[in-house]
């Protein structure tokens, strides 16, 4: 077998009480100690993080604590009276630190912190570290376009106790051709007896008592995704708050993904990279299951009313020298309030009738139009339209252009779902003259546009990243390879104190998603492509 990594050597360290020794029947499981001590440290090697954490268990007392960072967050886990007690710090508005306590009520068993190994297989491999020989169980996953691969090396005594070395995680996106997680969980300083004072938290009565449920959001912060208990508690919130009901295998399946998703924000939240992301309403599902939100395609076809951009180069720089560092068509009245496209593949027809809509309230003294996406969706298709199933963003332009559209008042409500055409009843439409491509991968450009003609449309490629997007401005170099295209409505641009300039981007998910409905996408290096296919309408 292969030499270990340097890195991981580097890393790991192991000590055992003497009196262990080895002992392996390969048709044995894991078995792990029922009573135990243990100090380790989680490390990230994408992001050279590393957590330093401290575990106590005691089966038998049915109570259990874990402290991170040397004790900087402590949890106690009290199953034989029903409480769970974590204690934190905080800081005021003066910066004065000082702790926090916070209770809640539980009625599972303490938590036991040992991965669980029922997944595993016995490799029948043994390697040497440290002068012990430690066996090597695997699990492979598969989900999306992404693959986990986890190995735990186990020592096993001569008690028949198995004992966790270490546990490596290894994610691979193929999509982008590389490595996106690697981390290593290590143990060491294992004790095999643990009393009941060390299971016992000093001035518990001290504690505020929270009620879980109430709260989501703040709920979520408590809890942790590589605690078992934690994490069946949390997907128990989060299908309540969701109201979301699943039954049998479907519920294991749907944890299964939660659990990924849960992993995978917390992983990039600790990052800083500018940008948080939350669990929403997605985060049961697959990439593939949300396919249906990225329903636009892309064409450089030539379409009969679409003009070229009416400004050269030259003009576009000496333009944007007068332009505002900031600008906000919300704040013109040009812009109605977001939508959600629902289970239905029709954001070419939301970030369509959001530009009309702008267009058409700056011409008309701000007066704002509620157009309906349904008429695009049911009469669209002699457009390169397909409904629920997709549309192209020329397309629902040149459709316009020809028909004109109706209010959702006139023609019906939005359904999420394919329809009969109806617009020969329509009464009264809202025409445009035609529409204009922006010069593409030109930022200064898309400015001019949003100043002198109101909201854009654009094509973008969306991510894991970008479908949990909870705040601050969105940057990932992985949403340009490969991903679902997605038409959103370009309403404004700015700049952030730190410099960080940035598009104000409406989406079609719901006000729920995001920044109320938005998100704040990065000008640098042509962000998710978009500034390949820009389009405004002209009236």
């Amino acid at each position: 077998m292969a030499a270990l990594p340097a890195i991981l050597v580097l890393f790991l360290y192991f000590s055992l009480s003497s009196g262990y020794s080895l002992l392996r029947d390969d048709d044995n499981e894991i078995i792990w100690p029922i009573e135990y001590h243990f100090r380790g440290e989680k490390v990230d090697f994408i992001t050279t993080q590393k957590e330093i954490f401290e575990l106590w268990y005691n089966a038998e007392l049915n109570r259990s604590r874990i402290e991170f960072n040397d004790g900087t967050v402590s949890k106690w886990y009290y199953a034989d009276s029903g409480y769970v007690y974590e204690r934190f710090p905080v800081t005021d508005a003066e910066l004065e630190n000082s702790e926090k306590c916070i209770g809640w009520e539980t009625d599972r068993e303490a938590q036991d912190f040992l991965p669980d190994a029922s997944e595993f297989t016995y490799t029948g491999q043994s390697i040497t570290l440290y002068d012990k020989v430690v066996d090597i169980w695997t699990k492979t996953e598969e989900y999306g376009k992404k693959t986990a691969e986890t190995t735990l090396y186990v020592f096993k005594t001569d008690s028949g106790i198995d004992l966790p070395v270490q546990v490596e995680v290894k994610k691979y996106n193929y999509d982008v051709g590389k490595l996106a997680e690697h981390t290593i969980i290590n143990y060491f300083e294992f004790r095999d007896s643990i009393t009941e004072e060390e299971l016992t938290m000093d001035n518990e009565e001290d504690c505020e008592t929270r009620h879980f449920g109430t709260d989501f959001s703040k709920d979520i912060k408590l809890l942790h995704p590589d605690l078992p208990s934690h994490l069946d508690f949390a997907f128990d919130l989060y299908t309540d708050h969701h109201n979301k009901i699943y039954e049998g295998d479907e519920h294991l399946m749907r944890k299964k993904i939660f659990e990924k998703n849960w992993r995978m924000i917390e992983e990039h939240n600790r990052k800083n990279l500018g940008y948080r992301l939350e669990l929403n309403a997605f985060s049961d599902k697959t990439e593939d299951e949300l396919e249906y939100l990225s329903g636009t395609y892309f064409s450089s076809d030539d379409y009969p009313e679409m003009t070229p951009f009416p400004h050269t180069l030259e003009e576009i720089d000496d333009i944007v020298k007068e332009l505002p560092e900031n600008f906000d068509l919300r704040m013109e009245g040009s812009v109605t309030p977001v939508k959600n496209q629902g289970h239905c593949g029709s954001c070419w027809a939301f970030c369509t009738t959001a530009a009309v809509e702008g267009a058409l309230a700056r011409v008309n003294g701000d007066r704002l139009l509620d157009l309906s996406e349904q008429s695009l969706v049911d009469c669209a298709w002699g457009f390169h339209a397909a409904g629920c199933k997709g549309g192209f963003m020329a397309g629902a332009m040149q459709y316009v252009t020809t028909y004109g559209i109706s209010t959702e008042e006139q023609y019906g409500i939005y359904t999420a779902t394919d329809g009969y055409c109806r617009m020969q009843n329509a009464t009264n439409v809202y025409n445009i003259r035609g529409f204009a491509q922006v010069t593409p991968r030109n930022p200064n450009a898309l400015k001019v546009a949003l100043y002198k003609y109101g909201p854009v449309t654009v094509g973008i490629r969306i991510s894991g990243n970008f479908l949990h997007y909870s705040s601050g401005v969105f940057y990932d170099t992985e949403c340009g390879y490969g991903g679902g295209g997605h038409c959103v409505t370009v309403v404004g641009y700015g700049v952030r104190e730190d410099g960080e300039e940035y598009w104000i981007i409406k989406n079609s998910w719901g006000e729920i998603w995001g920044e109320d409905g938005y998100v704040l996408m990065s000008t640098r290096d042509n962000n998710c492509l978009i500034l390949d296919y820009a389009h405004y309408p002209i009236v």
